[in-house]
């Protein structure tokens, strides 16, 4: 009865087996500088904010290893495949951010947005600066919330794309990062005639509103 009984098990998919990971991780994600930088010993973050009555777009940087190995193979003296270092089939071209939201009192549209970075094989702390909120997300966020209003948004990122051959997709694990939208206005003044803000955290936003990173004036 023993083998009919694993059959039975097996048929009812209830069989304790568990997914390999992805051989594309995204590990750590981390606030880029005003030039965009991310530094190695930036800490590691977990949630934010963002005061929609200025800033559009939200910003991170993200931290990817690329777990996929690739061994030279040669054919007589012909190389098929390059060896360690000098790209190949293993070598995970990034092609799509997929993004997708949550908010208990927004309802805020998925989306995929393109996008264009390669991975080396074997490659770790790759970083993938990217805004994770799309304008459709962006003007549902702003427009869905009233002065001194706040919700939480919770974002699932994943990347995706083919690997060096073509003839392979993957997919990242996907990741999910939560941030507090609120509206407020804090009576930045106007800029002057000919005068431009300075720019703020992250990457150099001319509108802030992210992380409490406000400019000196608003366009």
């Amino acid at each position: 009865m023993k083998p009919f009984f694993i059959a039975a098990a097996l048929s009812l998919g209830l069989c304790s087996c568990s997914e390999s990971a992805p051989a594309i991780q995204i590990t750590q994600i981390k606030f880029p500088s005003v030039t965009c930088e991310v530094e190695d010993d930036a800490p590691a973050i977990a949630r934010g904010s963002l005061n929609v009555q200025y800033g559009q777009s939200y910003v991170l940087g993200f931290l990817v290893n690329n777990g996929y190995q690739q061994t030279a193979v040669d054919v007589g003296d012909i190389p098929l495949e390059p060896g360690e270092g000098s790209g190949g089939a293993a070598t995970a071209f990034v092609k799509t951010l997929r993004l997708s939201y949550s908010s208990p009192d927004v309802s805020l549209p998925d989306g995929e947005v393109n996008y264009t970075a390669g991975l080396s094989p074997g490659s770790q702390d790759n970083v993938l600066v990217a805004n994770v909120l799309t304008a459709e997300a962006a003007e549902e966020l702003a427009n869905g919330l009233a002065e001194g209003e706040f919700t939480e948004v919770t974002v699932t990122v994943q990347f995706a794309g083919e690997y060096g051959s073509g003839h392979k997709n993957f997919e990242t694990n996907e990741l999910e990062y939560s941030f507090t939208a609120f509206k407020r206005n804090l009576g930045i003044a106007t800029c002057a005639p000919g005068t431009l803000p300075d720019p703020v955290a992250p990457c150099g936003s001319s509108r802030g509103g992210q992380e409490n990173n406000y400019p000196t004036c608003v366009l």
